[in-house]
Formats: structure tokens, C-alpha cells, sequence
């Protein structure tokens, strides 16, 4: 599951072994100009949940945070409007 913040991509998918989701962010800066490289931070071993679902939206969140703290924006993360990719094909949701 892929989202866009603030001129980051959040990619929470998670890992799934042992019977358990593993949260983790990947998290790659989008740069504007062709000749900058763009910056990556990894986060692993969030924790480990019984759900998917539950796996991204910890990851999802502990980006949002990370991403916020690291631009000094001490204001809720649910302020800025991320960008979700969804699950669900374009031709199969509704306008």
C-alpha cells in the first residue's frame, strides 16, 4: 500500500511471517528536479500485528509522525491531506 505525504511516498506494506503481519515505512522524498537524487529512510520492526490492515495503518501513521517531526510541524498529521493509492481498480469505483 502506497501513499504520498507532503512530498514523501509511503510505501506501509507490510511483511507477513511466522502467521504475522510486520509493520514497517519505507519512505522515498520526491524530487522535483531531475538531477537530485531523492532521499530514502527505511524504518523496520514497527511491531507485528494478526491483520494487514492494522500492520499498514501503524506504519501508515509512524510515517505521517516521522515525516512531521522531521519538517519542525508539531501540528496533527491528520491537518495535512495524504494522498492514498487504492486497492481498488479506477474503472471499479464509482465517480
Amino acid at each position: 500500500m502506497k501513499c504520498g505525504y507532503r512530498g514523501w511516498i509511503i510505501d506501509a506494506a507490510p511483511d507477513f511471517s511466522l502467521g504475522k503481519f510486520f509493520a514497517h515505512a519505507r519512505l522515498v522524498r520526491v524530487s522535483s528536479d531531475d538531477d537530485v537524487d531523492g532521499e530514502m529512510h527505511i524504518e523496520r520492526d514497527l511491531s507485528y500485528f494478526d491483520t494487514e490492515d492494522e500492520a499498514i495503518e501503524v506504519a501508515q501513521q509512524w510515517a505521517f509522525a516521522w515525516i512531521c517531526e522531521r519538517e519542525g510541524n508539531v501540528e496533527s498529521t491528520q491537518a495535512g491531506t495524504p494522498t492514498f493509492r487504492s486497492r481498488i481498480p479506477a474503472e471499479s469505483r464509482s465517480a
